[in-house]
């Protein structure tokens, strides 16, 4: 087959046929340049065609690939994508926590969970502080900052007595008496 019956097999015509670029003008044949448009041919800049920054590309295309994996208005990247999807927590049959995305860390969130860990599997306050169990979390979640026993018990103690207050008030919007204290209250 010739050329012009390999368009036209395609359903082009021969004159919907890209044209050549002038001579002395070299193509651009990578993908990554239908992402962007030449500004300055002289500087060698490239504008992005989705958020308008100006690349310098130099005699390759390593800056201009990087910005588009990194374009945070480009709606075919991957990272992009990933980074909107919503993340959906599920505890597996083992009781293991599992993420199809990776969580953002939060200390507070991670004291919390350290202190429901030490009320449920009654550890003594001291484990917080041997060296073994300090590497593992360290090794888990290196920005993690491991309280010390003392921390734990205040914040256990806290913990219980929020945990208080949030049965005092669902037992007094539900139930017509109950005792605190070993007093009668009518809620």
């Amino acid at each position: 087959m010739t050329e012009n019956s390999n368009i036209e097999a395609a359903g082009m015509s021969t004159s919907t046929q890209p044209s050549s670029p002038p001579s002395g003008v070299r193509k651009n044949r990578l993908a990554v340049w239908d992402h962007f448009d030449i500004e300055n041919a002289t500087e060698k800049k490239a504008k992005c065609e989705y958020c308008g920054s100006l690349i310098q590309y130099g005699n390759g295309t390593i800056s201009t690939g990087g910005h588009l994996r990194r374009c945070k208005q480009n709606p075919n990247n991957y990272s992009n994508k990933r980074r909107k999807a919503m993340t959906i927590l599920t505890i597996d049959e083992r009781g293991v926590l599992n993420s199809p995305s990776a969580s953002k860390f939060d200390q507070e969130e991670a004291r919390r969970a350290l202190v429901e860990m030490f009320i449920g599997e009654e550890l003594p306050f001291c484990f917080v502080e041997s060296p073994k169990f300090r590497r593992f979390v360290h090794a888990l979640q290196a920005r993690f900052k491991v309280p010390s026993r003392t921390t734990l018990a205040r914040d256990i103690g806290a913990f219980y007595a929020e945990e208080k207050m949030k049965l005092q008030d669902f037992l007094s919007a539900n139930c017509g008496r109950y005792y605190v204290n070993g007093r009668k209250d009518e809620g």
